[in-house]
């Protein structure tokens, strides 16, 4: 354009280029401190395994002589940190002198002493050396944390919440043993037991005029008053079973006792002793005391015995004692015989004692009591091979009843009870009529319970009814419900009992016929 000039580009202006690696200036301490983090160390490690302090391997990495207390072991340092670190010491040296122009002096030269406080301390010289570790001034050296900042208030509520629960269970067991050891004391208005004790048939004397004193204590002691009659006292203090228990009278002529059965020398065995034949006055005791025609059992020994008549109905069943015996009804000629203990049961056929029905220890089942199969079947029972038979038999033709003179009978006869008998285990409850517990547990298989005679009968309460049977005038009724079933408030009661039940039979359970035959051996052990 006119007039004006275009400015001239300049020649001598360099062209810009991008930097390389060996454009920076590349300093002693930069090279250090890559090859120390090349092998992964800190300022601390290298403290650790060198033995020189962090403060003098920073100083050496940043070419700075003046923290050094003596000079002389500056080129010790250097070279040693050089040799740690894989370099050359004697051209690691020259470069530190070079970059910090430090230079090495004289070994009896001041330089190479120890720095003087005054040439190291500050001017105002009233500031106490400092130490590296406790008052940190370098990057690599953290400081210390102060109290506060170690707690946590996580930590701080946790300590207060378990601090306020042992404070609170300590005061409620305090509370607690204050309120056990508290005794207090009340009037009341029943007699105390010292004066429960009273005799029932001690007359009561004429009261005195009480005094003002007296008259208020008892009102505050609540004395007790007396009934007017001994009827009345009768019916406070007698017991829950029976009003008056049943007495049997035990005198007796002296001949009638016998030493066999009763005292010391009771079912002693007789083998050491000299043999005497008791057959003839067993037998003519038997002939005269057993039935001359039909079918009679006798029972040597505690054994289970049921009878079945001619329509299979059962007619007779019980656990017969020693010396017990039972005749079959003429009208029942086709009847069958069981028996748990056979070799404890005899017949007489008769007049005629045969058996026993089987060996000892085992079952006989439906056996057919006519006389001509029975005497063909079973051979005259021999006296002297059955002690327990000898003695039964010989005891047959006394008579053992108690002489009625002299003797009335004034108390009333104990009424029967009730055994509960379990063939499984089973949950049982037994309550009185006031509704109190008297026997509550777990009856295994075999276990039994006599059921104590009350005014009111008590109650039963069954968690598995299948397995409790009712044993009474010695039958065996029951079970008391299904199985798998819960019976609730059943009087105990052998009325109700034999009314609601019927006779138990052991072909439908097992169990019963296993723990009935258990309980007869048991029996002659007891």
């Amino acid at each position: 354009m006119i007039g004006r000039k275009s400015p001239k580009l300049s020649q001598d202006k360099a062209e810009a280029k991008p930097r390389g690696f060996d454009d920076f200036e590349l300093r002693l301490g930069d090279v250090m401190r890559g090859e120390r983090a090349t092998l992964g160390k800190s300022l601390l490690d290298v403290q650790r395994e060198l033995r020189i302090k962090a403060s003098y391997i920073a100083a050496i990495e940043n070419c700075d002589p003046t923290a050094f207390d003596t000079p002389g072991f500056i080129a010790g340092y250097v070279r040693s940190y050089a040799r740690y670190l894989g370099m050359d010491p004697d051209d690691t040296y020259a470069v530190f002198c070079a970059e910090s122009g430090f230079e090495t002096a004289h070994g009896m030269s001041d330089a190479a002493s120890s720095r003087k406080n005054a040439e190291i301390s500050p001017v105002s010289g009233t500031t106490q050396p400092r130490d590296p570790f406790s008052q940190p001034a370098l990057p690599f050296a953290p400081g210390s944390d102060s109290f506060l900042s170690r707690i946590e208030p996580g930590a701080v509520g946790s300590t207060l919440v378990l601090a306020l629960l042992l404070g609170g269970l300590g005061y409620g067991g305090y509370s607690v043993l204050q309120e056990v050891q508290r005794v207090q004391l009340a009037p009341v208005d029943q007699t105390p037991v010292v004066l429960s004790d009273l005799d029932p048939l001690q007359t009561s004397t004429q009261p005195t005029e009480p005094s003002d004193t007296s008259v208020e204590s008892a009102a505050a002691a609540g004395v007790f008053t007396p009934p007017a009659n001994v009827e009345a006292f009768d019916r406070l203090y007698r017991p829950q079973a029976l009003d008056v228990p049943v007495l049997v009278a035990r005198d007796a002529p002296i001949s009638t006792l016998d030493p066999n059965s009763v005292g010391a020398f009771a079912q002693v065995a007789t083998q050491n002793l000299p043999s005497v034949d008791l057959e003839p006055a067993a037998a003519q005791f038997a002939s005269n005391a057993l039935p001359q025609d039909g079918i009679t059992v006798i029972a040597a020994r505690p054994a289970w015995v049921r009878v079945r008549g001619d329509d299979r109905s059962v007619i007779f069943e019980r656990v017969m004692a020693a010396g017990d015996t039972w005749t079959v009804p003429a009208s029942q000629s086709d009847a069958l015989l069981n028996v748990g203990e056979s070799g404890a049961v005899y017949l007489s056929v008769n007049g005629q004692t045969i058996g026993p029905v089987g060996p000892s220890g085992t079952v006989t089942s439906d056996l057919a009591l006519d006389g001509p199969t029975l005497a063909a079947i079973l051979e005259p029972a021999d006296l002297r091979d059955d002690q327990d038979l000898s003695r039964v038999m010989a005891g047959l033709g006394k008579d053992t009843t108690q002489p009625t003179i002299g003797q009335p009978k004034i108390l009333e006869d104990s009424a029967p009870g009730v055994t509960l008998v379990a063939v499984r285990p089973a949950w049982i409850r037994v309550r009185a009529a006031d509704g109190t517990v008297i026997y509550e547990t777990i009856m295994n298989a075999g276990d039994t319970y006599e059921v104590p005679v009350t005014e009111e009968p008590p109650t039963l309460r069954v968690g598995e009814s299948g397995a409790i049977y009712f044993a009474m005038n010695g039958q065996t009724y029951g079970p008391a419900g299904d199985r798998g079933s819960v019976t609730s408030n059943l009087a105990l009661s052998v009325d109700q009992l034999s009314q609601a039940y019927t006779v138990a039979s052991i072909e439908a359970d097992s169990d019963l016929a296993r723990v009935v035959a258990e309980l007869e051996v048991q029996q002659p052990a007891d």
